[in-house]
């Protein structure tokens, strides 16, 4: 039976207004502000720029795969072993 008292009292009580903004002091009010600097500014400039430019050079891919299937295609271990 206490346990029944229990729940009627909770489900009873009335529930808190929520607190808005409007109703907080003007000091406790902080706004958040970021900068970003010039080097950030470029960099992200940068990297806008990066993704404009294709990760695979298409017309070099296919220029290759033509010399192959040509069998034109030479591969110098001099070049290769340099690198």
């Amino acid at each position: 039976m206490q346990l029944k008292t229990y729940v009627n009292q909770v489900q009873v009580k009335p529930k808190t207004e929520e607190i808005t903004e409007k109703d907080l002091p003007q000091q406790a009010i902080k706004s958040d502000t970021v900068v970003i600097s010039d080097t950030a500014k470029r960099i992200q400039a940068a990297q806008a720029q990066l993704e404009t430019i294709p990760d695979v050079r298409s017309e070099k891919v296919a220029e290759i795969k033509r010399r192959i299937e040509d069998g034109t295609y030479e591969i110098k271990p001099d070049k290769i072993a340099g690198k």
